[in-house]
């Protein structure tokens, strides 16, 4: 039998108490996980005196956790209708397939079907008193014509400050992901933290998706510490 919430909650509160990183992992999303990490970010943000993040951060990091699980759903699901995710015509067809065939009875198949085969999303959160740095990571790295879209997504997203607008200006071929890149570009803009603080990027084994959230100039970004030390 699965752990009840409020277990697992216990669990969660124990975590951020006792250090200032937090790891959750993830095959498919559904409101136990949603839940998880909603109650894991407002108890560091409040632990933190930045209570007034908690429903933007949780709005970006549900929205990359489902993107990250719906891309690794969507390699599993072309294997099984026998598709090459690199052709580009079978990419087509399979994409077509997928966004109509999804549904939440298909969400927990492939999400067990992704536990037997070792593909999961990470969300890696580690704050102190000056800012917060979450990292949702996807054990599968994208394919290059994938990485393209989506930086022309957040190119096409800077120039943005209402999603109403973005969506209005590309309802015709803007794919889901790439209206939730738009979406966090805008929420941050908003809240006026620098976009440049969310950042995708791909390795040989894993996409990244990093958010950084400054809570006072005292914050200094991962980038910047990285370059100061050579890194």
């Amino acid at each position: 039998m699965g752990r009840s919430f409020f277990d697992l909650e216990q669990n969660i509160r124990l975590k951020v108490e006792a250090s200032d990183e937090v790891a959750l992992q993830a095959t498919r999303v559904n409101q136990i996980t949603e839940r998880y990490v909603l109650q894991t970010l407002r108890l560091v943000l409040e632990k933190c005196g930045r209570a007034d993040l908690i429903d933007m951060a949780y709005t970006i990091i549900k929205e990359l956790a489902i993107n990250g699980v719906k891309a690794n759903q969507k390699r599993l699901f072309f294997e099984e209708v026998g598709l090459d995710i690199r052709s580009p015509d079978d990419y087509a067809q399979g994409l077509h397939r997928f966004r109509n065939e999804f549904s939440e009875a298909m969400n927990e198949r492939f999400g067990r079907l992704a536990v037997e085969r070792g593909v999961y999303v990470l969300v890696l959160i580690n704050y102190d008193d000056s800012g917060m740095c979450v990292e949702v990571v996807n054990n599968t790295p994208i394919l290059p014509f994938e990485e393209q879209r989506l930086r022309e997504k957040m190119r096409k997203g800077m120039g943005y400050n209402d999603i109403a607008e973005f969506y209005m200006d590309n309802m015709d071929n803007t794919e889901g992901a790439g209206l939730g890149i738009a979406l966090i570009i805008i929420l941050l803009k908003g809240a006026n933290i620098d976009p440049a603080l969310f950042r995708i990027f791909t390795l040989p084994d894993r996409t990244v998706a990093r958010l950084e959230l400054p809570f006072n100039d005292a914050y200094v970004s991962k980038r910047q510490r990285l370059a100061e030390a050579g890194g």
